[in-house]
């Protein structure tokens, strides 16, 4: 019973993570940008995974339940700039494409993670550990590419009011031309937020406008639990 029970802990840390990751990651986003964000998660994820990695040879179940905990942060974290990293610095054109794309991979993720934990790969007693440190591999190939990419645009504009590292990361990004028409769209859209309130979790909760979008997504969230695919 005790076993089980703390089986059952490492397995639910990893959501309590990730939980305060989504909590934190929009005041993280607005401050620092996206790209920084993005590179102190996989520093965490790293650091979370040698947790995981070494625990089976400390033989310290403490170990595991930081390192999931930590993985849950990170994965919190990256579920929500990374979308927005990857949808701001992509072409106009591509935009919708590309923010199609990471819900794609995530569910491509999920069943390469699946596959490697049958018995007959990594699901065994002596590669468990190589199992959950999968994803510092990953972790450590975007921390090392991700430097020699720009912060985003709309950040640059918006957040930090940088008109030339705008059109400079614009130019890096998608190349030599003419890029008036998507910075006077930035321009428009930082007159109309200008002075607009950041809203907490609760804030947004009280806000009767927002109902009809909050129960259409918490309809479609619930039914999604409710559809069998855990089970499965």
């Amino acid at each position: 019973e005790t076993l089980t029970l703390l089986w059952s802990f490492i397995v639910s840390i990893y959501c309590v993570g990730g939980m305060i990751g989504c909590l934190c990651s929009g005041y993280l986003t607005a401050k620092y940008g996206k790209k920084k964000c993005l590179l102190f998660n996989d520093v965490v994820l790293i650091i979370a995974t040698l947790h995981t990695g070494f625990s089976r040879r400390a033989k310290s179940f403490e170990m595991i339940l930081i390192g999931r905990f930590l993985e849950g942060i990170g994965a919190g974290i990256h579920m929500n700039a990374h979308v927005q990293y990857a949808g701001e610095i992509s072409p106009k054109r591509l935009r919708g494409f590309v923010n199609v794309t990471c819900s794609v991979f995530l569910a491509l993720g999920k069943a390469v993670a699946r596959i490697l934990g049958l018995r007959d790969l990594l699901g065994t007693e002596d590669m468990w550990n190589v199992l959950l440190s999968f994803s510092g591999l990953v972790a450590l190939i975007q921390l090392l590419f991700l430097p020699f990419f720009p912060e985003s645009p709309p950040y640059l504009l918006l957040q930090k009011g940088d008109k030339a590292g705008c059109l400079k990361a614009m130019k890096q990004l998608w190349g030599e031309g003419n890029y008036h028409t998507e910075f006077d769209d930035m321009m428009k859209e930082k007159a109309v937020t200008k002075g607009t309130k950041i809203m907490n979790v609760l804030e947004v909760l009280k806000e009767p406008s927002v109902y009809p979008q909050l129960s259409t997504m918490l309809l479609l969230l619930l039914s999604l639990q409710l559809c069998g695919l855990s089970a499965v």
